[in-house]
């Protein structure tokens, strides 16, 4: 029996208070206002590594709940006492609410020598229990603008037992969630974080086939199903288990990009970079050239390849991807482009082109034969066309009686001369008589050079003529103007999606 003349311990107050003669402490305590209400408040300690690829938030955390219990309403019994602290004993003496983290993958409450949970009891009967935890949560995570991207992570609270008709989980009207002031995460950034209060709905969709009644009622999460309907037979239905009060904070994250730029995105640029030494390199320089465009690619992948190990496997693009993606293909076209220039710096013959441009080049290059083909021209008389001339000797008789003389007196070797023979036989005196009749005909010869020893122009229409390494050389000098501007552009677009 409890006389309040007396004094007594606080220890002497919580047995009198927790007697299981009027406390049942399996009971939730009633209220005249409906629902319990539980009041939350949330205060962030430390929010440390963001696994991407188990997909993980780790964080400290200290969650107090505040309810109101009548039974433990003390104010008459000790008008002049203050607030009941205690750890271990009070909380397994009275009623607590069960709330559970909805997205958990583990937690503990954290301790040494004791686990860190604290009960107050007020006077007016408030109860005040604060637990200090270690969780993981799962954090489902949107990585298509790797390392440029931003994540949100839910911290999600719901009550286990009672549904919404009987507890509601509020925050604390003052300040919900705090965090550390003196918080810095490793990797990202805590740019905002906002709560939120709602009600989640579960049900119960399936078939009925064959009825079988239970023989004993489910509560919590799947409410109370015993009642089927014995009469209903294959059809579909639907059971309400209940709606249940939950709350939710959100970290709005922002990712730290200087370690990616300084460790990935520089080394690779540098690494294209040099990719394009190869085209200041002669075209003939096999071994030098080889080993610039292998080496920078295998040291390229190796980077990728280190970088992208911490990420989860998903099925959508993301912007690292793209980047390994181009600048691979730029490292990649370097190598093609050396052995395209070395194939064509090894052919023996030069190439006519119409007009010394890139169309004509590139279209005489790849197909040579082709263009010698469409190539035109006086023939010769025993049908070889006119270009083989100058292969052959200064002088040559062919069937018909005529010579063929490659370059004129003055030794120039712009001209094709033809003379008749028939002229030679009626002027025997023609090697002494320099005014000689000659029936000649002369064609100039394009590339040649006139008398006055300048490079003769071709002729309208006609072809010139470019030496396969000529060609090699030519390709190496656009090269090193192509693939930058082009990697440039690349970069601006690039760039340009991932801030916006």
């Amino acid at each position: 029996m409890w006389n309040s003349s007396e004094t007594y311990t606080n220890t002497d107050m919580l047995l009198y208070l927790t007697n299981s003669c009027h406390y049942d402490k399996w009971s939730r305590p009633e209220t005249n206002k409906g629902p319990l209400e539980v009041m939350t408040r949330l205060h962030v300690y430390f929010l440390g590594f963001i696994e991407a690829h188990s997909l993980q938030l780790t964080a400290h955390v200290l969650i107090r709940y505040r309810w109101q219990d009548l039974r433990l309403d003390f104010s008459r019994l000790a008008p002049n006492a203050g607030h009941i602290v205690s750890e271990g004993f009070l909380r397994n003496s009275i009623w607590t609410p069960h709330v559970y983290l909805v997205n958990e993958q583990d937690s503990l409450v954290m301790g040494t020598d004791q686990k860190d949970v604290l009960v107050a009891v007020e006077p007016d009967g408030m109860v005040s229990m604060s637990a200090r935890m270690k969780v993981k949560l799962s954090c489902l995570m949107d990585l298509q603008k790797f390392p440029f991207d931003e994540q949100e992570c839910p911290m999600v609270l719901e009550s286990w037992t009672y549904n919404s008709s009987q507890l509601l989980l509020s925050w604390d009207k003052d300040t919900p969630v705090t965090v550390n002031k003196d918080l810095h995460l490793p990797e990202y950034k805590l740019t905002n974080m906002w709560s939120n209060y709602s009600i989640t709905s579960y049900s119960v969709l399936g078939e009925i086939n064959s009825i079988v009644v239970p023989t004993q009622p489910y509560y919590g999460r799947f409410g109370n199903i015993s009642n089927f309907p014995s009469s209903v037979k294959a059809r579909l239905w639907s059971d309400s288990v209940g709606n249940y009060s939950s709350l939710e904070v959100r970290f709005h994250m922002a990712r730290e990009i200087g370690h990616y730029i300084m460790d990935y995105f520089v080394p690779s640029i540098l690494l294209v970079v040099v990719s394009w030494v190869s085209f200041w390199l002669d075209p003939n320089a096999v071994p030098g050239r080889t080993t610039l465009g292998t080496s920078t690619m295998l040291t390229f992948i190796t980077l990728t390849r280190n970088t992208g190990s911490a990420l989860p496997k998903v099925s959508y693009i993301k912007a690292t991807e793209i980047w390994f993606i181009v600048c691979t293909a730029f490292i990649f076209g370097s190598l093609v482009e050396f052995a395209f220039v070395n194939t064509i710096w090894r052919r023996r013959k030069n190439v006519e082109l119409k007009k010394v441009n890139s169309k004509y080049i590139l279209k005489s290059t790849l197909t040579p034969q082709l263009a010698r083909k469409n190539m035109g021209g006086r023939q010769s008389p025993n049908g070889n066309s006119l270009d083989r001339c100058q292969s052959w000797p200064t002088v040559e008789k062919d069937n018909s009686g005529e010579l063929f003389y490659l370059g004129n007196s003055h030794g120039s070797s712009n001209t094709l001369t033809v003379n008749s023979t028939d002229s030679i036989i009626t002027n025997p005196s023609a090697e002494n008589n320099s005014s000689a009749d000659y029936t000649s005909v002369v064609i100039q010869v394009p590339g040649g050079k006139d008398t006055a020893g300048n490079v003769a122009a071709p002729a309208s229409g006609g072809f010139t003529t470019m030496t396969p390494q000529d060609i090699a050389k030519w390709i190496d000098r656009r090269s090193r103007l192509l693939f930058p501007i082009a990697f440039i552009i690349f970069n601006i677009l690039y760039w340009g999606f991932v801030w916006i």
